[in-house]
């Protein structure tokens, strides 16, 4: 399960917090998570069990005999099978402990987007007076996208003004048949400026289009 190096740094952080004093691997047998984690929105913290740095996920561990709290990584929980309970307090399977911590970090990263996206839009709304900032976030909250026009637009006033963002974030919705018009409609540079916004099949079907226009 864990090499000496792992095992030694773990022995170094759990022993001290646990009731188990001598035996690592009973040590982790006391150890639990709950479901409480936190994004911490800079990658700087360091996980407390295995001392991996650059956390920006951490996952709360907690003891169930005496209280302790520890703040990890989510690898560690499954790295160092830290049991998992679900919403009722029953502990998970291996298998299903797995499904529930990477679905808590998928909910975290996306999340993280999400609140990424927003405050380029307060950024951007708070240097350019013509950008109708509240349109855009309720779109954006009841669609989790925006449209061709929409993400164009976005992407040029972003870059015109220099609003830190990351495109990546910014996903684009054509769902519609008027979604896939709009995008076929726009300039090939106004495609290309807001491209790394696009899933793989949406820039497959782009280009697909742009190939029978020749």
């Amino acid at each position: 399960m864990m090499n000496s190096t792992w095992l030694e740094r773990v022995k170094n952080n759990i022993l001290p917090v646990s009731e188990e004093q001598i035996d690592v691997l009973k040590a982790l047998k006391e150890w639990v998570y709950e479901g409480d984690m936190y994004d911490v929105e800079i990658a700087e913290e360091t996980c407390e069990l295995c001392d991996h740095p650059h956390i920006r996920y951490q996952f709360e561990i907690v003891n169930t005999i005496n209280s302790n709290t520890l703040q990890i990584g989510s690898e560690c929980i499954n790295r160092f099978e830290i049991g998992v309970l679900d919403n009722k307090g029953v502990l998970l399977s291996s298998e299903k402990a797995k499904k529930k911590v990477n679905k808590d970090k998928n909910k975290l990263v996306t999340e993280a987007k999400v609140k990424s996206v927003i405050n380029s839009l307060v950024s951007l709304s708070k240097v350019d007076n013509e950008f109708d900032i509240e349109s855009f976030i309720k779109y954006f909250k009841d669609n989790g996208a925006f449209t061709p026009k929409q993400l164009s637009t976005l992407i040029w006033r972003l870059e015109k003004h220099k609003i830190n963002h990351i495109k990546s974030h910014f996903k684009l919705t054509i769902k519609k048949n008027k979604d896939k018009d709009q995008l076929l409609e726009l300039a090939d540079f106004k495609v290309k400026q807001m491209w790394d916004c696009l899933s793989s099949s949406q820039k497959n079907f782009y280009s697909e289009k742009q190939k029978l226009k020749k």
